[in-house]
């Protein structure tokens, strides 16, 4: 099959089709709902989102997905493991997840807008009761910061604390990192290294009442002697000249322990632990979660006792941390459903539907003239053919009618195939027809018998049949 005859069958085809205006109506309402139905089914499919996280909110990331699957079946979390923030930062630049918990210290959480603050860490340094006076010093009690030189001092792992903090905090007091012997110290060490006196003061940050500050305090309480607490007296101007920081006041007992810890007011440096999102990621799915996390902030810390506290971020515009557009959203009371967001569009496409279907059927009406032209069109040069063959006046002229007749009659057929012919064009075609057939006879007869008139009565019959 050609180009040109493809072609030809998909025209007559559709032209046949547009023949039923109701049909053609009813097809295009068909395929409107169709698309209305497709833009609302892919906009509220199933969204599932990869949040990076460290061990320390693993656990987070898991009671949140349990609260989705209560609330939003369409929302799905996925946990993207991590071992340090570091890590969970790089996680999110490689694009392997779509969002992340990170600190608010870290460089890297200022590449992403925020949806909520998980909860406010704290940092603590700890001088374990049983640390014993060295001899041939006048004071070997540490009650200071600045006294922390030539000492030991262990981070405590699992926690928020690094060892970046610590000599943020050491510097500002005027103490150089390397006069400092630092250690990492696992948890579960930390007893341990007290009691075989590898260590003289302890680092530790993360929720002011979490499992990591207070299970160090109850490893630093010796005999029923409480530790003791190097208070960041210059918290201030550390958040001063630091803005991720904040200074804040830690009250008496908020770690527990029996004598409580601590046993006065103690002045410290806390961070806000962030969940950040990607700024191309979809605002109505940032809205839903934003939703799901803020209503279920009482679930969430009944689930993880002491370790979440959310919030929300400020709103204003010159704020720290810069808020994404979803959450934002949804904090302000913006936020758009599906209908707000497409029902207008929804309203108008079913007023503009009407002229779509007259036009249409405007169409189809064209389209409906133009093949009765054509068939008036074949209709006439059949009838031209008549008076033709009627003023032939050669038997070579009627064989040239002929051909033309018969391609006249395949281009009937053809159109016939594509076109359905009513019954009063069908008789018009075959009276038309049939008066062409006649005429061509009966001037064949008469030419013939013109001829042998023409040969005379004297003729022989052979020179007749010549003739004939």
């Amino acid at each position: 099959m050609s180009i040109g005859s493809l072609e030809h069958m998909v025209r007559n085809r559709l032209r046949l089709f547009l023949r039923h205006t109701w049909l053609v109506t009813i097809v295009g309402t068909v395929i409107l709902g169709a698309l209305v139905w497709t833009a609302f089914y892919f906009t509220s499919e199933a969204d599932h989102i990869r949040i990076a996280a460290g061990p320390l909110d693993g656990k987070f990331v898991q009671a949140l997905s349990n609260q989705l699957a209560k609330q939003h079946r369409d929302l799905h979390l996925q946990l993207v493991s991590t071992v340090g923030a570091k890590d969970t930062a790089e996680a999110m630049s490689k694009d392997r997840a779509d969002f992340a918990i990170l600190p608010s210290n870290l460089d890297d959480s200022l590449n992403w807008p925020v949806v909520a603050i998980l909860r406010q860490n704290v940092m603590v340094l700890i001088v374990p009761a049983t640390v014993a006076a060295k001899k041939g010093k006048k004071s070997a009690k540490i009650e200071k910061i600045d006294q922390l030189s030539g000492r030991r001092v262990g981070v405590v792992t699992g926690s928020e604390a690094t060892n970046g903090l610590l000599e943020l905090v050491l510097s500002h007091y005027g103490v150089a990192l390397a006069k400092v012997t630092v250690s990492e110290i696992d948890p579960k060490n930390v007893a341990d290294a007290i009691k075989n006196n590898q260590v003289d003061a302890l680092f530790v940050a993360g929720p002011a009442t979490g499992q990591a500050i207070s299970s160090t305090v109850s490893a630093a309480t010796r005999n029923g002697d409480a530790p003791s607490f190097l208070e960041i007296d210059q918290a201030d101007g550390i958040a001063k000249r630091h803005p991720a920081f904040d200074s804040v006041d830690i009250d008496a007992g908020t770690f527990g322990g029996h004598p409580p810890a601590p046993d006065d007011s103690l002045k410290s440096l806390s961070f806000p632990e962030y969940l950040v999102a990607r700024k191309s990621f979809s605002d109505s799915v940032v809205a839903t979660l934003s939703k799901a996390l803020y209503t279920s902030r009482q679930s969430l810390a009944t689930a993880l006792p002491g370790e979440v506290k959310i919030e929300a971020p400020s709103t204003d515009k010159d704020a720290d941390a810069v808020l994404h557009p979803g959450a934002l959203a949804y904090l302000s009371d913006t936020s758009q459903s599906f209908f707000d967001k497409y029902g207008d569009d929804i309203f108008y496409g079913l007023l503009i539907f009407p002229l779509f279907g007259s036009a249409i059927a405007a169409v189809a009406t064209y389209l409906r003239s133009n093949t009765r032209t054509r068939r008036l069109r074949l209709l006439q040069r059949v009838l031209d053919l008549v008076r033709k063959a009627h003023n032939s006046q050669t038997l070579e002229a009627l064989e040239a009618l002929q051909v033309e007749a018969d391609n006249l009659v395949i281009a009937i057929i053809h159109l016939s195939e594509h076109e359905e012919f009513d019954e009063t064009v069908r008789m018009s075609f075959s009276f038309a027809l049939d008066q062409l057939r006649f005429a061509v006879a009966a001037r064949r007869t008469a030419i013939l018998d013109h001829a042998v008139a023409g040969t005379g009565a004297g003729t022989s019959p052979g020179a007749k049949a010549a003739a004939a």
